[in-house]
């Protein structure tokens, strides 16, 4: 068993979650706590029911998240937000949850975990949001054929927008809902960027500024943070860990 305070505060001062502005009402940190002890850690990318139901069968009583219980304006609790409710108290089940600050993280971050996977070297933090620079860029020599099927032995999905050089040097990676940042990429000089999600529009931004652009699911690319943030704090306080999937094809 392990202290909930100790791991809060472990958690809190490794990702500096005072330190980005983040979305309205994300609320980063603890967001539900239990009876204080820890005895098994499990990480998701979303606190659904779905996620809370594997947590109970997993018999995790601490639950890591990106995406966290509290988004925008608030909500009654009603439905399914008190089925989630219930269950997270019934089972004396906690969740931490920490947005912005585990995608810019340099360490542990899913930006940062995505350009060592795929061989990224020189990386540098770039793509601003809010003043704040929360996606990489880093050097890879590399074809478009050869970084299309690279992606695709991670990603279930990719949609490739090809419209920069076909021998690709410099790789952008940002993750989640990032489809907003892409016109950034000529600014870094950027021939390819990886990101969670786009909208139609962004087509016409990709080609009219000749970018390569490759759309991996915004769900996909944000396992790699959270994933790694329960590992570490798995082993540093001596307790298990599972990571949870969903099926999301998102």
């Amino acid at each position: 068993m392990s202290s909930l305070s100790d791991i809060v505060k472990y958690c809190d001062a490794r990702l500096n979650i005072g330190a980005i502005e983040d979305a309205e009402g994300a609320c980063n940190g603890l967001q539900f706590q239990n009876s204080g002890k820890i005895s098994k850690i499990a990480a998701a990318v979303d606190v659904s029911l779905e996620t809370i139901e594997k947590v109970i069968a997993i018999d995790a009583n601490l639950l890591i998240v990106h995406h966290g219980l509290f988004w925008g304006k608030t909500m009654p609790i009603t439905e399914n937000i008190y089925e989630k409710y219930k269950l997270l108290v019934g089972h004396d089940i906690a969740v931490y949850s920490c947005h912005l600050p585990l995608d810019a993280h340099m360490d542990i971050g899913n930006n940062i975990c995505m350009a060592k996977l795929f061989g990224l070297t020189n990386v540098t933090q770039v793509f601003e949001y809010h003043g704040v620079k929360i996606g990489v860029m880093g050097d890879k020599l590399i074809q478009r054929s050869q970084l299309k099927a690279l992606l695709a032995t991670t990603f279930s999905h990719v949609i490739a927008m090809e419209f920069g050089p076909e021998n690709i040097e410099k790789i952008g990676i940002i993750s989640g809902g990032s489809g907003s940042l892409i016109v950034q990429a000529k600014n870094y000089g950027v021939d390819a960027v990886i990101v969670g999600e786009c909208q139609q529009y962004h087509y016409n931004v990709v080609r009219e500024n000749n970018i390569n652009a490759y759309i991996c699911g915004h769900y996909a690319t944000e396992t790699f943070g959270v994933e790694a943030l329960g590992k570490e704090v798995a082993q540093k306080f001596s307790l298990s860990f599972e990571f949870i999937c969903t099926e999301c094809p998102l």
